[in-house]
């Protein structure tokens, strides 16, 4: 059975991050950057510029005046920010594909899509945290099932079968049937990628259970997230939703009101982010 960097240099050579969107991930990494670095940076791709203004100037941002540089992109809604986009149109395509009762791609994608929004609101309204490395933990969380699927498909549609009809967590069963898990797959793309080291953190452990983390970490936050989108339909296998750590869960009685406004909110929110997520063949 393959190892998750056996799987990854397999992919690599296949599907990779393109090499504007880690150029892009490593200038907001250095504290040296500007927006001149930027948007020399972007401007190799034209299709990527057009792409990325018409994000900046969907609902989801709510500009009062209309962006038309990618300088100006950076002043109105930052380099994190960028970086999410850039990321965004890096990932998209690869969620397009698969559908089927045992594994969906379509259905993956709006589970990270939902998780990344959710993640960012939790950030945002619960912790006072600027939200986006939290969107990011939430939109590349799940990328390894992705590469699982593309070189070990009939092993991962065995593992989500064995997922849906026993008790085991879905990573046990990948265990069992690809010898890895998309945790272990996800952080090794993800470390190859330059991202931030508290979001490599967060796909490492999103499925960890038994250690205690930080409730501020991306870890605990995409944990809360991924069980919000999991209660309200956003399921990665339908009808299997991991269940909270119990200090987790402690704390959301704790905030309860706080997290049924999120929930209100939730529709308008995806709604605004509707361009962000959407692939072309539509969500």
């Amino acid at each position: 059975m393959p190892t998750a960097e056996e799987l990854i240099n397999r992919f690599t050579s296949l599907k990779t991050l393109p090499h504007v969107a880690i150029r892009v991930t490593q200038l907001v990494n250095s504290e040296k950057s500007t927006m001149q670095d930027f948007e020399e940076v972007i401007r190799l791709d034209p299709v990527l510029v057009t792409r990325l203004l018409r994000l900046v100037n969907s609902p989801y941002f709510g500009l009062v005046s209309k962006v038309e540089s990618i300088s100006k992109a950076v002043v109105y809604v930052g380099m994190k920010n960028l970086r999410n986009l850039v990321t965004v149109e890096a990932l998209r395509q690869l969620f397009t594909g698969r559908e089927g009762e045992g594994f969906s791609r379509k259905n993956l994608w709006l589970h990270s899509a939902t998780v990344a929004i959710l993640a960012e609101m939790i950030a945002k309204r619960i912790f006072g945290r600027e939200g986006e490395d939290y969107f990011l933990a939430g939109i590349i969380h799940d990328i390894g099932l992705i590469v699982e699927d593309q070189l070990q498909e009939e092993q991962l549609l065995a593992a989500c079968a064995m997922y849906r009809q026993g008790e085991e967590s879905l990573m046990t069963c990948e265990q069992k049937a690809i010898g890895t898990d998309h945790c272990q797959v996800g952080v090794a793309l993800a470390r190859d990628w330059k991202l931030p080291d508290e979001v490599l953190a967060a796909v490492r452990c999103h499925h960890d259970h038994e250690r205690k983390f930080p409730l501020t970490s991306a870890t605990s936050i995409l944990q809360l997230a991924e069980y919000m989108a999991g209660k309200l339909g956003y399921t990665t296998i339908p009808g299997k939703i991991d269940p909270l750590p119990p200090p987790l869960v402690r704390h959301v009685r704790n905030m309860m009101a706080n997290y049924k406004i999120i929930v209100r909110d939730l529709p308008q929110e995806m709604a605004k982010a509707k361009d962000l997520y959407e692939t072309d063949a539509g969500v």
